[in-house]
């Protein structure tokens, strides 16, 4: 039986706030931040394919984050457990009309009948919906639905950097039905591939396709555009997608920290000024660390 070696801490809430952010902009796929209930303390914990793995991977963290607990408690478990360890941090989530479910739980929760329902499997890589950056996209979804109810038979809508596709199943499931998403992991869309197996009450056909921001939005345009990215690709690849958003449409970004907002936004709006696609207006909103950016165009 195959094992996997575990680190874990229990960490300071502000110093959980960082790693989390630094782990989702280093895309990692060892580390994790956790806090069970409201009143548990947090906690930094990884899963690793073996004891060294663990130990450089550890040495690393330190490199970035002096300040960790020097004990860390290490064990090893079976892969079976490793696979459930995950479901300590996936849990139910819903706003309005959309409903995020583990697997796990498919049995246990009846949404109202007519809502949109995702289906989800643990794992850290590719996101599960319980992050903050896709919670605010998922709201900004949410929000262009119900602004353009006899729309979303029509329009044509991006998901770019699709990661484990959450929020092009979100969007299928909520009735959109022209959705086009990419990432440029081939691993990430195998996963979304996976997804929509598991996910086979939606009917809407999803284009999945493996390409970098240049590449996947190449002579493309869409009337809405869900890019949850960070601010290192954000920010360099900005022409990319602001080209991409039709006359009319709108750009919802994430994947942004709050401290990061007023670049991101400063930047854009110069863009699109810069290349005569204006006049445009902004929103943001903040949930923990996290911020994200709503462009309409006009």
């Amino acid at each position: 039986m195959s094992t996997q070696t575990e680190l874990r801490a229990i960490v300071p809430a502000e110093l959980a706030d960082r790693l989390e952010a630094y782990f989702f902009e280093t895309e990692t796929i060892y580390w994790g931040v956790m806090q069970r209930e409201r009143d548990d303390p947090y906690e930094v914990f990884g899963f690793f394919p073996d004891e060294p793995t663990a130990d450089a991977e550890l040495a690393t963290l330190r490199e970035e984050f002096p300040e960790l607990p020097e004990d860390f408690a290490l064990s090893t478990i079976n892969d079976a457990d490793w696979q459930n360890a995950y479901k300590e941090f996936v849990k139910p989530w819903s706003d309005r009309q959309l409903h995020w479910i583990p697997l796990w739980e498919r049995d246990n929760i009846s949404p109202p009948e007519g809502d949109g329902v995702v289906y989800l499997d643990a794992g850290m890589a590719f996101g599960t919906g319980a992050h903050e950056t896709t919670r605010l996209c998922a709201r900004r979804l949410l929000d262009y639905r119900e602004a353009h109810p006899d729309q979303v038979d029509t329009i044509d809508l991006i998901d770019a950097g699709c990661g484990s596709g959450v929020l092009a199943l979100s969007a299928a499931a909520l009735g959109f039905k022209n959705i086009y998403a990419f990432d440029f992991d081939p691993e990430a869309i195998r996963v979304c591939e996976e997804n929509v197996v598991e996910n086979n009450h939606i009917t809407t056909p999803i284009t999945f396709v493996v390409a970098d921001l240049e590449a996947g939005l190449k002579a493309r345009q869409a009337d809405l555009i869900l890019a949850n990215i960070q601010t290192d690709v954000l920010i360099p690849y900005s022409d990319h997608l602001v080209h991409a958003v039709a006359a009319g449409g709108t750009l919802a970004l994430s994947g942004i920290l709050a401290k990061e907002l007023e670049q991101v936004s400063a930047h854009y709006q110069s863009r699109f000024e810069e290349l005569e696609l204006g006049p445009v207006q902004l929103d943001s909103r903040i949930d923990g660390e996290w911020a994200d950016l709503l462009i309409q165009r006009g």
